[in-house]
């Protein structure tokens, strides 16, 4: 297997590794050695009692859903970058409007943005308002409280589409004082903290050259990838 990456045995060399690459899948996704589980130290890999990758979400970056669906790190510019692809031009309104995003993921969005301060100009905003919503309080307030409801899959499209990320994750604490288990999301508007550097990266790039720039990237950070399989990863 190819070795594109250093060990990561802290958050600190997590932190550093996302700040020169730009992106990172969380877990294998097709591009040998391209993915913190072929980097991680297995010494903190999902062991138990050890913090690791898992607790480090949304401490080393932009963390969520965004390459086919699967957990992904990114740089703040990066993120923006593949915004102004996934976006190709729309807002979520104009999606919903063409068919491209379903009147549910709307409604997501809807609950999210009356969780910041009020008069808070979130298309655009250059600082972050408010906490976001936890998935918990969201499935109640949109009424997808049970599984067939979709919530998780419109969550996704919306990460997908770089309209929402998830902003940190809440735990339950055992009689230690200690984390444990997966946690729960608590999800934000993407252009809430993240709107000018979006702005920005649309102002200066077509969609197509987003995309064109995301495939590169990814061949420069593995170069025995080939150009289908930066596609397929990016899409």
């Amino acid at each position: 297997m190819e070795n594109y990456l250093p060990t990561v045995s802290s958050k600190e060399e997590l932190k550093e590794l996302i700040d020169r690459i730009g992106f990172l899948p969380f877990f294998r996704c097709g591009i040998n050695g391209f993915s913190l589980k072929d980097a991680a130290d297995p010494s903190i890999w999902f062991v138990e009692g050890v913090e690791g990758p898992w607790e480090w979400k949304c401490d080393v970056g932009v963390y969520g859903k965004l390459f086919r669906g699967k957990a992904v790190f990114m740089t703040p510019e990066w993120y923006a970058i593949l915004a102004c692809y996934r976006r190709d031009g729309y807002d979520a309104e104009g999606m919903y409007e063409d068919g491209l995003l379903p009147h549910e993921a709307l409604h997501i969005m809807a609950e999210l943005e009356k969780g910041y301060a009020p008069g808070a100009a979130l298309a655009g905003a250059g600082s972050f308002h408010g906490l976001g919503v936890l998935s918990t309080d969201l499935r109640a307030r949109t009424g997808m409280t049970d599984k067939a409801s979709g919530f998780d899959n419109f969550i996704n499209v919306l990460q997908m589409k770089c309209f929402v990320l998830p902003t940190s994750f809440e735990y339950a604490i055992d009689r230690h004082g200690r984390p444990y288990g997966w946690g729960l999301a608590r999800y934000s508007l993407s252009d809430a903290k993240y709107g000018r550097l979006i702005e920005a990266a649309e102002a200066k790039y077509t969609p197509a050259e987003a995309k064109a720039l995301l495939i590169k990237h990814v061949i420069e950070i593995c170069p025995n990838a080939t150009e289908k399989q930066a596609e397929r990863l990016i899409r």
